[in-house]
């Protein structure tokens, strides 16, 4: 399965044909987006690559899945668990073998300060109550979309960052919190970046696309060896540089 995860940006308003070169350039059988706003972009990106998909509205914003494979099943959890201030998509995809897929797409509370590390710290204990079934079952799981957090292995670099961060850096005191990541990783969690090419995990950023100085969107598996992942990497071409504010990220798992 190939899966690429992008933050549109704003509902990808304007940018739906950019937007889908991007992504058609990565082949993906499965497509997470985050900020998936408006119905009739995310209709013109499915509709090119002939896909199926479900749109999950959040508190604020919404996010989508498209799949080549049937979706048959899904749970909007942004709108049911109280824990969360933006969207979380639960969904079973399978593949024409029968094999099935178990992701969950995300976006969590944004911006780089203490308290709202805290914030997302109580939405990652709300994610990890939702799939604590699956864990407990023993059932392979991804957790795919715009995490809003830093790795704990990432090199911060505050003048390569948006002028906002540099300022949180600065009130947090010189540092950038990193705990929701790593209660992640300690919960059995595989960052597919870090699993294929730990140093591009640990230099290369996701956002913002004209400062790239922080990595914050993700595709975690759950229960799936190491060594099926195949690839990953994150798109930072030309035409994503302009299409959103957001690079996408791609893991290729067997």
């Amino acid at each position: 399965m190939r899966l690429v995860s992008y933050n549109i940006l704003d509902g990808g308003e304007g940018r739906a044909d950019p937007l889908a070169e991007v992504i058609e350039a990565q082949r993906p059988d499965v497509i997470a987006l985050i900020e998936a706003d408006f119905m009739w972009a995310l209709e013109r990106i499915a509709n090119r690559f002939k896909m199926d998909f479900i749109h999950a509205p959040g508190k604020k914003g919404s996010v989508a899945l498209l799949s080549r494979w049937p979706i048959v099943e899904t749970v909007n959890h942004g709108l049911l668990r109280k824990g969360l201030t933006r969207c979380l998509l639960e969904a079973r995809v399978v593949e024409p073998g029968g094999r099935e897929w178990v992701m969950g797409v995300l976006h969590f509370h944004p911006q780089a300060t203490e308290q709202d590390e805290i914030i997302r710290e109580a939405e990652l204990a709300e994610v990890l109550d939702v799939f604590a079934n699956h864990r407990a079952a023993k059932v392979p799981h991804l957790l795919i979309g715009d995490f809003n957090a830093n790795s704990p292995i990432q090199q911060f670099i505050p003048e390569n960052c948006k002028d906002s961060t540099c300022d949180e850096w600065r009130r947090n005191g010189g540092k950038i919190p990193r705990r929701v990541i790593q209660t992640l990783l300690d919960a059995g969690y595989v960052d597919t970046l870090h699993a294929v090419d730990p140093a591009k995990a640990a230099t290369t950023g996701t956002f913002s696309t004209q400062h790239p100085g922080q990595r914050v969107d993700y595709i975690f598996t759950w229960g799936i060896d190491r060594s099926k992942i195949k690839s990953a990497t994150i798109e930072q071409d030309r035409l994503a540089k302009y299409a959103s504010d957001h690079f996408p990220v791609i893991a290729e798992i067997e």
